[in-house]
């Protein structure tokens, strides 16, 4: 019976000095750190539609095409990325019920660019040409994007170890260790004027060229972990 229990507690004692690794060994904090910066937009996104109605189904769908392959071959000159987005062909929705003598045709597009010196002038020549502009907007591109928030990353890891410090010296810990971090990141796009919408490119018809500013964008990483200090037996007072 004695070796009995001595192998029972040679088989549990794993088990519990397990458990008592597990136990925190510290005062165990929250705590959260910001980073964040302006940074100027180098892309613009325009979507745009080329839209025509009519009676002859044949004409409407020889007018879009033209228009688009007119804007494709401007474009061609231009460092942009230009994808279809859409294509529709319906029949015309008039006091509630479609007029099948009468169509609407209609392609939409996406436009973007990063060669933002050389904007106007060929944002001019595809209105035009009949080109019905959506949408215009400026954002940071992906790779410049991806650049500042390492750089904001490392600015939030700091700042994390510094309150992290301060804390632990706020309750006499002589150290502390990190027990998890994490870290997360947005931008939010900030706007000279805004996003240029459809009248405000018609308004800017009589002008010889549009006039667009890029404006900026807020960048911003947050690190957020848990931190464990010894712990410190304080006198009651």
């Amino acid at each position: 019976m004695r070796y009995l229990i001595v192998l029972s507690l040679l088989f549990l004692s794993p088990s519990i000095t397990q458990a008592e690794t597990n136990q925190p060994t510290g005062t165990r904090i929250n705590l959260s750190a910001t980073a964040e910066q302006s940074v100027s937009n180098d892309e613009m996104i325009v979507y745009y539609r080329v839209e025509e109605k009519g009676s002859s189904a044949k004409q409407l769908r020889q007018k879009v095409n033209q228009i688009t392959a007119r804007l494709e071959a401007r474009l061609k000159s231009e460092k942009v990325q230009h994808k279809t987005t859409g294509r529709s062909f319906r029949p015309h929705w008039e006091k509630g019920v479609f007029n099948f003598q009468r169509w609407n045709a209609s392609q939409s597009g996406q436009i973007v660019t990063q060669d933002l010196d050389n904007i106007s002038s060929w944002l001019g020549d595809i209105e035009a040409m009949g080109v019905k502009l959506n949408n215009l907007s400026f954002r940071v591109s992906s790779n410049k994007m991806r650049a500042v928030q390492n750089e904001l990353r490392l600015q939030a890891l700091k700042k994390f170890r510094t309150k992290a410090a301060s804390l632990s010296k706020g309750i006499m810990a002589k150290s502390f260790r990190i027990i998890r971090v994490q870290t997360s990141g947005a931008s939010q796009p900030r706007y000279e004027r805004g996003p240029v919408m459809m009248a405000d490119m018609a308004m800017a018809k009589s002008a010889a060229a549009p006039v667009v500013t890029a404006g900026e964008s807020r960048s911003k990483v947050t690190v957020s972990g848990e931190i464990e200090v010894p712990f410190t037996n304080f006198p009651v007072q």
